[in-house]
């Protein structure tokens, strides 16, 4: 009985000295591995799977035994596996909400019974700066869980690196986060302050998580059964550091806010503000003339207002228009400016290949495919249509544009000049902008030649409409592509 009793008191003498020894059991208990049998298509070759493989990540149960994880971590999923803490067996797993804009995704279990007895992590507030969090995962594809500690040394807004075009509140940290990590918790105190993300190469020994200000927009988006993503008021605004801009804007010496100058047609802004208004106030938080605004503390971008509140929610802005001061009304609608220029999941490419010409859309997928370094690399009049005709036409904004990507070299076109990356024109006299339109501007041509014009350039190709019908089977099953069109 004496040793019983002393080694009690021995076990109470440590749990004394090390308080979270067992706080920590039921986080790991609730920390999943997820392996990703993965498979994307090609953007290049788009009849093709691109690859094949698996890629590894975590992820934690949470409330309505639902598993939550980043996006890219079950992104272009074929088959996904989840296995528990000690527990060897695997478990399959559907996705059953992704939000690619903020990088998270909620995943059900094929077995609903065996995450039953798992404990749900309950979520806490952002952290502050200077306080310790600690991280759960499953790193560089291992099979047992690491945890590392570390501390929080910046909150910001800061791009988010899957969509490749969004940008939200973002939490950087000194704890380790290495692939693998992606997905798992970032905890405080027993509960989930963040979700691990991403890295950053030219940083060392520097991570990022998802804080539960985007967390919790995500959840309480899918309350009804569907994901409709952040806001975007959709305005470009220019700071007003320049006192001779404020004076020549009717400010008064008290008074900060920004210039707007221009809009996306389509967003929120669009029906209430005006080019070359100031806004002072969003929502009750003055802006500054660096365009920032004060935030549970923190200095950030105004946008961070917004970025808050969901689709549908009102929003309040302070202007000075004409040297008129009002309050305008604004609704933060269901309009997405980002889904030409964003990347691409879960889908499959698009694509038509007559007589060897492989038409696509452009989109940030197919123009990706031109270098490693297709931002500087590309057509620039590519880049043009992409990210900024929209701010000169009005009507312009995610309008469909088509190329052609490749061309697969048979006699019939080979005599040809070469206009890849180009954007069609018309075909046959027609205005083609989406593939169906190119489908049906060849299919119905009668005419002795096919004629393509492009947008750039006065280029101009001509086919022998007869011998490209008569070669059109036959590339087909020279380059192994099954079917001509996914459209």
């Amino acid at each position: 009985m004496g040793r019983m009793i002393r080694f009690g008191l021995a076990a109470l003498a440590i749990a004394c000295l090390c308080p979270h020894a067992f706080a920590q059991q039921p986080v790991e208990n609730s920390v999943v591995r997820i392996i990703n049998q993965m498979n994307r298509f090609s953007w290049y070759d788009p009849w093709t799977s691109g690859g094949t493989g698996n890629g590894s990540g975590s992820g934690f149960v949470i409330s309505g035994k639902r598993i939550l994880t980043n996006a890219h971590v079950v992104s272009d999923s074929a088959m996904l596996i989840v296995y528990f803490h000690n527990d060897p067996t695997p478990y399959t797993a559907k996705v059953k909400a992704i939000g690619h804009d903020c990088d998270l995704a909620i995943l059900e279990l094929d077995d609903a019974e065996r995450i039953t007895s798992v404990p749900a992590l309950s979520f806490d507030d952002l952290p502050a700066l200077r306080s310790q969090v600690v991280t759960y995962g499953y790193p560089a594809g291992g099979k047992l869980l690491s945890s590392t500690a570390g501390v929080v040394s910046r909150i910001e807004v800061q791009d988010y690196v899957h969509s490749g075009m969004d940008a939200h509140l973002t939490v950087q940290t000194d704890a380790a986060i290495n692939p693998g990590n992606s997905g798992g918790p970032v905890i405080q105190d027993g509960k989930v302050v963040g979700v691990a993300f991403q890295g950053n190469s030219s940083l060392e020994n520097m991570g990022f998580f998802i804080p539960v200000q985007v967390v919790n927009h995500f959840l309480e988006d899918l309350n009804d059964g569907s994901y409709d993503g952040f806001p975007e008021l959709g305005i470009y605004a220019a700071t007003l550091d320049s006192p001779a801009a404020r004076r020549y804007a009717g400010m008064r010496d008290a008074e900060t806010g920004v210039r707007v100058e221009n809009f996306i047609k389509g967003c929120a802004a669009e029906k209430v503000i005006r080019k070359n208004d100031i806004i002072t106030a969003i929502d009750g938080y003055p802006i500054a003339n660096n365009g920032t605004v004060n935030w549970k503390g923190l200095r950030l971008e105004f946008t961070i207002i917004p970025d808050q509140l969901q689709k549908g929610a009102p929003l309040k802005l302070d202007i000075i228009r004409n040297k008129q001061r009002m309050q305008i009304d604004l609704t933060l609608n269901h309009f997405n400016p980002l889904d030409a220029k964003a990347k691409i999941y879960d889908q499959r490419p698009t694509y038509y290949v007559y007589a060897g010409l492989v038409f696509v859309p452009l989109n940030r997928e197919t123009i990706e495919t031109y270098s490693d370094k297709w931002v500087n690399n590309a057509p620039q009049e590519l880049i043009y249509d992409m990210y900024y005709r929209h701010l000169y036409e009005d009507d312009f904004f995610n309008a469909p544009q088509v190329m052609i990507i490749r061309r697969l070299d048979h006699e019939v076109n080979v005599e040809e000049s070469l206009y890849t990356y180009k954007l069609i024109d018309t075909i046959n006299g027609n205005r083609v902008r989406t593939l169906e339109e190119v489908v049906d501007a060849i299919e119905a041509n009668t005419n002795q030649q096919h004629i393509l014009r492009f947008q750039y350039g006065n280029g101009l190709m001509a086919l022998d409409r007869q011998a490209a019908d008569k070669a059109h089977d036959e590339i087909l099953t020279q380059y192994a592509i099954p079917k001509d069109r996914n459209l």
